[in-house]
């Protein structure tokens, strides 16, 4: 038996924001739900748990900086991509109202496309959004996993030299830790920080990748009434071009309120989406590092890791960049329709629709606009980190 959500007569309504409910609920985080005593408790332990571990993490590769490159390259790897996670749970967690809010009022605007190919065109993309995001959550399990299967692989090997008792992760725990009663505990709670990660990072790119998926659904219906609106016609009576020049005003309202809710958007995922990029750059180089340093089985988890965090990162540039030429194509509509037939104050509002489109809906990040320009611009940049690291070690 496959997932629901893979098949296609799963309802839209359940689709929409899918992975960001589903992660986030996993970790006592629901937007749309009221919160419960038991829900913040586990939600509170969620945060200090992986907190905690990234303070472990930073002990470990300090402590190794200078005698063990290696071992120190290999704890500040995880740490990097957890710091982010960190900051993105708090961001979201601050922001819980206003995702809340936006959330609702995507699923109204969606709600109201019901009528002909546009409901085949939002199940196109209600389930790419699911289907893309469930794949780096599936990518981040399968990468903890790979890193419990080296920790109990290099306890195995060693099982006739005097006992390790070694954490999935690099770590620095208390000696306790490290011995019975404590250890399977321990174990499962460092574990569980890679988890948390995992859970909390595809929570917060998948709520960035399905919005902007949504917006784009919106603004291709926006096409659709347009060259409806404008169809063609040989003198059209007052009465037409009257009814024509309201559903125009319509058009733009809705156009208005999209983006109105795209800058909402902005306010809340500038920061969290300029920590992601940086710091996704210096994972990425981390692990190429790690695996020109590593080698055997110990190559294939830095692999899955680097991979991971690239199609992460490239599902903010893939996103961000179908948005923007959907919003541009909104002009190109009105432009290519046949409003040269209609009436002069019909003209007007399609010229100034026009103009309004010519300025590209996009998320407001510090510095760059999440595109896949950008995203080639990461990818050298953290090709230039690995040759720089290379000269060094």
């Amino acid at each position: 038996m496959y997932p629901q959500y893979l098949s296609r007569n799963y309802p839209l309504e359940k689709h929409l924001f899918f992975v960001t409910r589903y992660s986030f609920g996993l970790l006592g985080l629901r937007f749309e739900l009221a919160p419960t005593f038991w829900s913040m408790t586990w939600l509170v332990f969620n945060f200090v748990n992986l907190a905690h571990c990234c303070q472990a993490e930073f002990s470990f590769g300090w402590h190794y900086i200078r005698s063990s490159p290696v071992d120190a390259m290999d704890a500040f790897c995880p740490l990097a991509c957890s710091l982010t996670t960190l900051f993105k749970m708090a961001c979201m967690w601050r922001s819980r109202s206003e995702v809340a809010s936006l959330m609702q009022r995507i699923r109204q605007l969606t709600e109201q496309q019901r009528h002909g190919e546009r409901v085949q065109l939002k199940r196109s993309y209600y389930r790419i959004a699911t289907l893309v995001c469930m794949l780096i959550f599936t990518l981040g399990c399968i990468n903890t996993g790979a890193f419990v299967l080296r920790s109990l692989w290099e306890m195995w090997m060693r099982r006739d030299l005097p006992f390790k008792y070694d954490m999935p992760f690099r770590m620095f725990f208390p000696s306790i830790a490290h011995r019975f009663p404590m250890y399977p505990l321990a174990y499962i709670y460092s574990t569980w920080s890679g988890q948390v990660t995992v859970y909390a990072f595809v929570a917060t790119d998948g709520f960035f990748f399905s919005f902007t998926l949504y917006i784009t659904f919106l603004l291709k219906a926006l096409q659709m009434d347009i060259q409806r609106v404008l169809r063609p016609v040989k003198d059209p009576s007052p009465r037409e071009c009257e009814k024509c020049c309201q559903q125009l005003r319509n058009i733009i309202d809705r156009h208005n309120d999209i983006v109105g809710i795209v800058q909402r958007f902005s306010v809340i995922m500038a920061t969290p989406t300029f920590v992601q990029f940086l710091s996704s750059s210096l994972v990425i180089a981390t692990s190429v590092i790690d695996i020109l340093l590593f080698s055997g089985y110990n190559i294939i988890r830095y692999v899955v890791y680097a991979g991971t965090v690239s199609a992460s990162l490239l599902q903010y540039c893939y996103g961000g960049t179908e948005m923007s030429i959907a919003s541009l194509e909104l002009g190109e509509a009105a432009y290519n329709s046949h409003w040269y037939q209609w009436n002069r104050e019909v003209r007007q509002r399609v010229y100034l629709l026009i103009l309004r489109a010519q300025r590209p809906v996009t998320v407001q990040v510090p510095f760059f606009v999440p595109s896949l320009p950008t995203f080639t611009a990461v990818i050298k940049f953290t090709g230039s980190i690995v040759a720089l690291a290379k000269t060094i070690l």
